[in-house]
């Protein structure tokens, strides 16, 4: 009887361990457009961040990271004065109280932090790399933002704004062996960054010092759609100018105690279906 319980149990990990067809995470149409700068496509902000950009002046592909931003127009959207876009996601953006620091949805731009010496380059050591003292970053932008449920009906955040901090990261970790970002660790484009961070955090650190303040993260900017009292959206606004890469919707963490009655009752079905046979 131990052995088929422990058989049940495994068959219970292994099913809740197995991938599941899931929403995508990122805006996936786009509702509007306007004004965008001549050469750019608002398409370019659908689906995932930018991970990388070929440079012409290193003849190289340079991994995105907190301080090499994406940048072109194969890659990200441009609003002149007055431009915006609005993205719509297949399924509503959710006021989840088990997302991290309670965001709902993230939006990336193209802000970097500055580095003490000079632009990055293609052979940059990011261990030794380090950033600007004060945190001080480029490519900041204060776009405003606006979210609906419906497409008709919007409310505006006074507080954070679009295409500021923080920084894209594309990788979650540096193969010193290699000298560049590990592609194998991916970092989390639906996990926001802790706002009790600040900028002064990241000056004179290197950027795989401060990958411990990403911790994980692909950075972004972190929105709480139940500041504006909703329950749920499915539209984002952004009005420029300013350059926008991505929309994400931030995924919950479920809590161990769920966890643990999902396993526990799944393995109560499963042993009861056996009984009958």
């Amino acid at each position: 009887m131990a052995t088929k319980f422990f058989g049940t149990i495994s068959l219970v990990l292994i099913i809740l361990a197995a991938p599941a067809a899931v929403a995508d995470p990122f805006a996936t149409t786009i509702y509007d457009s306007s004004g965008l700068v001549e050469g750019y496509d608002a398409t370019t902000t659908l689906g995932s961040p930018t991970t990388s950009v070929y440079d012409s002046w290193e003849a190289a592909d340079m991994d995105i990271s907190m301080v090499y931003g994406a940048w072109g127009t194969d890659n990200v959207a441009l609003f002149a004065p007055g431009g915006y876009v609005i993205v719509q996601f297949d399924t509503p953006v959710v006021n989840n109280p088990l997302n991290p620091y309670g965001a709902d949805f993230i939006i990336f731009g193209n802000s970097a932090f500055l580095g003490q010496a000079g632009w990055v380059q293609a052979d940059t050591d990011m261990a030794s790399y380090a950033i600007a003292e004060g945190g001080a970053a480029f490519g900041v932008d204060a776009m405003s933002v606006s979210v609906s449920a419906n497409g008709d009906d919007w409310l505006t955040f006074t507080s954070p704004l679009a295409g500021g901090l923080w920084p894209t990261q594309a990788y979650s970790a540096w193969d010193a062996q290699a000298g560049a970002w590990d592609h194998n660790s991916p970092a989390d484009f639906t996990l926001p960054m802790n706002p009790n961070l600040t900028p002064e955090q990241f000056g004179g650190l290197t950027a795989v010092e401060a990958l411990a303040l990403y911790g994980g993260s692909g950075g972004g900017m972190a929105f709480d759609i139940g500041q504006l009292g909703l329950d749920e959206i499915s539209f984002i606004r952004v009005d420029g100018p300013g350059v926008i890469d991505a929309f994400a919707k931030v995924s919950p963490v479920p809590e161990p105690a769920t966890a643990a009655i999902l396993l526990l009752g799944a393995a109560g079905i499963l042993i009861r279906r056996r009984n009958r046979k």
